[in-house]
């Protein structure tokens, strides 16, 4: 499962409460594709934020919901916004 193989349709869930974020779509560099849970919004998550869990067929985001809603949406066509590396590193 290393650099995102075989993760897509995992669920992502909140590390603190496991509440539902959405599912993994894809993956692009360095990030996992999240759409919504509630609508068609993708956002990336960095892959070093998050820790897979194969058995329960999940991954375990550690980094706050809201800091991923507020990063740059994925566009349409999958490209990432190039400022999405600045968003997570500063």
């Amino acid at each position: 499962m290393e650099g995102g193989e075989g993760v897509e349709g995992f669920r992502v869930v909140t590390a603190v409460g496991e509440k539902r974020v959405g599912r993994i779509v894809g993956a692009e560099g360095h990030y996992y594709i999240v759409r919504r849970s509630f609508g068609r919004s993708r956002y990336p998550l960095p892959k070093r934020q998050a820790e897979i869990d194969p058995e329960q067929r999940r991954v375990l985001m550690r980094t706050l919901r809201q800091v991923l809603l507020e990063a740059r949406k994925v566009r349409r066509d999958g490209e990432l916004d190039p400022a999405t590396d600045g968003y997570y590193s500063g």
